[in-house]
């Protein structure tokens, strides 16, 4: 079989981040990588444990391309074997898996609970108005076919932060997977452990697609999102550029909210250790913490911070299952301690931001399962929550002028929604 590199946005949501100024000391760890990197003298990261409930779900978003497999995009899921077999087995008398065509949707949803992962849901989006989803209720496995003629509908949704991102949008009544891209969208400019308060306001603007019983089916895209921060906001509209029907999202000035690099490669985790001196919970002496630890339950999915190539896939002494992609303008991430590499992870394999690429563990010197996530700039270890990110481009010419009519468009459509 011909295993081709899928690209999967890996999203996951917060279910329970508070936001008191309770101070804890979590327990630290550490990891080990290249002799001939250098340190860098950035101030130390202030500690800033939050309580957190590490149960969430999040969404895998498949497509498929030439010389791919349905059994292929469930393995890149991690779904065993086994199981891939009894889906496989309840599907194939509703549809033909071999003759998916290419640009076929498939959403897979796992669950992280008590600390434990498994697969939720498989659906298969077999033409537009029709969907096939395996649910998993504890090993049980059940099929559910829908067919109906579809009608699109706009929907906004403005309401205050309370416990939590994921718990306010779910008491509107917003569906996991439209919280999941809302979080993604922001990814590169709001640190969610940091910038996120009590108050802060959302904004969602998108489209859902319902059945003549007005039962929501499925969604359609965000149109605009944002995030009021205390002292700022953060506001993105989607443009598509009718020529060559690249999508992308922009501030209201037509600069990309897509930035080189993701400050943090994995969602709906806490800082355990940040950058700078600590003492090693295992060696027992002062040495400089060189990167960023993201506590997190075994399993849960890293992302690739950005563009790039894999430099090295392995085991590297006390980092454990170790891997390090090299980026464009001298810049180079590293992952630690996972727990295992996501399916065809090799020496020189080209990589897309998003993509996950491991699965956080404890190998190595570790005190627990968590993501150690270094940023390496000119061979130098630099602070990944205080870089400075390279921005992502900005649109001039006849794109900006597209973009501005787009974006008018869609303030029209939202004020017009708002007053009926």
């Amino acid at each position: 079989l011909l295993l081709a590199t899928v690209t999967m946005i890996s999203v996951a949501v917060f279910l329970a981040l508070n936001f008191g100024d309770q101070r804890k000391k979590f327990e630290t760890k550490e990891t080990y990588s290249l002799d001939n990197v250098k340190d860098t003298n950035l101030v130390d990261l202030e500690d800033h444990p939050s309580s957190l409930n590490l149960d969430f779900k999040y969404l895998n978003k498949f497509e498929m391309i030439e010389g791919d497999t349905f059994a292929n995009i469930l393995q890149n899921a991690s779904i065993p074997n086994n199981e891939i077999n009894q889906i496989i087995e309840k599907l194939k008398k509703h549809i033909d898996l071999g003759k998916l065509k290419v640009g076929t949707q498939i959403d897979i949803v796992n669950e992280f609970k008590n600390e434990k992962s498994e697969w939720n849901e498989v659906t298969i989006y077999k033409d537009k108005n029709t969907k096939i989803t395996i649910t998993n209720n504890e090993g049980v496995l059940s099929l559910k076919k829908q067919e109906s003629r579809l009608f699109s509908k706009l929907r906004y949704i403005e309401v205050n932060v309370e416990k939590s991102i994921y718990q306010s949008l779910i008491n509107k009544n917003v569906a996991d997977n439209v919280i999941m891209d809302f979080v993604q969208l922001f990814s590169f400019d709001v640190d969610f452990q940091r910038d996120i308060r009590s108050g802060n306001t959302l904004k969602l603007f998108y489209e859902e697609f319902v059945d003549d019983e007005q039962s929501t089916k499925k969604f359609g895209p965000i149109y605009f999102a944002e995030i009021g921060l205390e002292s700022d906001k953060v506001s993105l509209f989607r443009f598509k550029d009718k020529n060559s029907n690249f999508v992308e999202y922009f501030d209201e000035n037509g600069k990309s909210a897509t930035k080189a690099l993701m400050k943090t490669p994995i969602n709906g985790a806490r800082i355990s250790s940040g950058y700078g001196m600590r003492k090693h919970p295992i060696l027992g002496y002062n040495k400089k913490h060189q990167g960023v630890d993201f506590a997190a339950p075994t399993g849960t999915p890293i992302m690739a911070a950005g563009n790039g190539h894999i430099e090295f896939v392995g085991t590297n002494g006390g980092a454990g299952k170790y891997i390090r992609i090299k980026h464009l303008n001298g810049y180079k991430t590293s992952y630690s301690h996972l727990s295992k590499y996501a399916s065809g992870m090799k020496k020189n394999l080209r990589v897309k931001q998003g993509q996950v690429i491991g699965f956080v563990g404890s190998t190595g010197l570790s005190t627990g399962p968590h993501l150690h996530y270094e940023v390496i700039f000119n061979n130098e270890r630099i602070n990944p929550m205080k870089m400075k990110l390279p921005s992502g481009r900005t649109l001039e010419g006849s794109l900006l002028d597209n973009f501005l009519i787009e974006k008018k468009s869609i303030e029209q459509s939202l004020t017009q929604y708002i007053k009926s």
